[in-house]
């Protein structure tokens, strides 16, 4: 079996190769012999390269059943006229380039984008502009696609319910979404049943509800992406083994935002983080044997928001600055490890010098805790009644019953190699 699996291997190579040593070039422009998109993918093999020059083509749908590259010259324009989807793929190893894809149909029925694949594998979406469509990029049971530099823009002030997703990815395996930039749509970037994919280098800001959302989605890395005044900011959903690396999570903000939600997480990483002035830098629910460790939280409403419903998390060596709450929960109890974070509010004291704190710190804050469980408690965060009771749990420790604590609190902020 391994044999023939090989020989069907090296045949598909060889046949590569043949199709793309007799490959050839055409031409698209209004002055050429040829000046439709469409009749020249009629006219195309598989392996061809078909160079669109600039101007405007509205052709309805341009389907892409053959395997060939699709290259845009001066950023032609694919006009979908509020009618159409405007690019549909369906062959394998097809290259769509350069292009400026806009107005997309719109549906309440169908998910009608700018540049739709669907079925296939070996994709490349790549440098295109992609303006007021429905769903932007939409890919469907794809494996080993790239959707690479491309600038989307969503259709603007038209609200949540009457705009698609960014980059929609579902059932698809081995996909890299890498360097675009995302704003305007429902959800910048979504995921579901996706897995052993990468995202990477992104922009997603200024959507109407996440800058990433993503569910079933198993085996992930989400490296170097900007997350920022989105709607509610980023969900990761019943998901296990995601990796969240070097990301920054920033003025995500509003009564139900947060820069992170953690849903029913297993066994993930989530490390060198920057959350900087979201509503909650991360909200755990239900959420199990996951890493948080080396991240900034600076200037959130709550670092970490704790459910009582999450444990044998490790909470570790993360740098807590100048929040107004650096953590809550709803329980008193807490099954989760947290030690080694340095906190900007600890004011306990380092007798032998070595850098560690030789008191606890409590990070759940007495008035955090009843907010948590009474949220019309928030009237009350700038009154002297918050104030007092700040008092006396700084003078009478012993009177806060949650049992939350750093037994190795940091004296000093940790400064990551980056």
């Amino acid at each position: 079996m391994a044999r023939e699996n090989r020989l069907l291997y090296l045949s598909l190579s060889l046949l590569t190769i043949f199709i793309f040593s007799f490959s050839k070039e055409i031409e698209v422009c209004k002055g050429c012999p040829i000046g439709s998109v469409k009749r020249a993918i009629e006219l195309a093999r598989a392996g061809d390269t078909i160079r669109v020059r600039g101007g405007t083509y509205r052709e309805g749908t341009i389907e892409i059943s053959k395997s060939v590259k699709l290259l845009g010259i001066d950023k032609p324009v694919l006009d979908g006229e509020g009618k159409y989807e405007v690019v549909r793929i369906t062959a394998p190893n097809v290259v769509l380039k350069g292009f400026k894809i806009v107005n997309s149909g719109r549906s309440e029925l169908e998910d009608i984008a700018g540049v739709k694949v669907e079925n296939t594998h070996g994709c490349r979406i790549e440098d295109n502009v992609l303006e007021n469509n429905f769903w932007a990029v939409y890919l469907a049971n794809v494996k080993d696609c790239v959707v690479e530099g491309n600038v989307i823009r969503g259709p603007f002030r038209v609200g949540e319910a009457y705009s698609g997703n960014g980059i929609h990815l579902w059932h698809c395996k081995r996909v890299r979404i890498k360097d675009n930039y995302i704003t305007g749509h429902r959800d910048g970037i979504y995921f579901e049943f996706v897995e052993d994919s990468r995202i990477e280098g992104n922009v997603s800001e200024g959507n109407w509800r996440y800058g990433l959302h993503f569910m079933f989605s198993h085996r992930d890395e989400y490296l170097r992406n900007t997350f920022r005044k989105n709607g509610v900011g980023v969900a990761v959903m019943y998901t296990k083994k995601v990796v969240m690396r070097e990301n920054l999570f920033e003025l995500n903000w509003g009564g139900a935002s947060y820069g992170l939600l953690l849903k029913a997480i297993n066994d993930s990483l989530i490390e060198r983080n920057t959350f900087y002035k979201n509503t909650a830098g991360i909200l755990m629910d239900e959420c199990q044997r996951s890493v948080i460790r080396n991240n900034d939280f600076i200037e959130n409403g709550w670092a970490l928001r704790v459910w009582a419903n999450s444990m044998d998390n490790s909470i570790v060596a993360n740098n807590f600055l100048s929040n107004t709450f650096e953590m809550s929960t709803n329980s008193d109890s807490n099954p989760n490890t947290i030690e080694g974070n340095y906190w900007s509010s600890y004011r306990g004291y380092d007798l032998n010098g070595d850098g560690v704190g030789d008191v606890p710190y409590k990070p759940v804050k007495l008035f955090s805790y009843v907010l948590e469980n009474n949220p019309a408690a928030a009237v009350l965060l700038r009154s002297f009644f918050v104030q007092l009771l700040d008092f006396v749990e700084e003078s009478l420790p012993a009177v806060v019953s949650v049992s939350v604590e750093d037994p190795r609190p940091l004296m000093s902020k940790i400064e990551w190699k980056r």
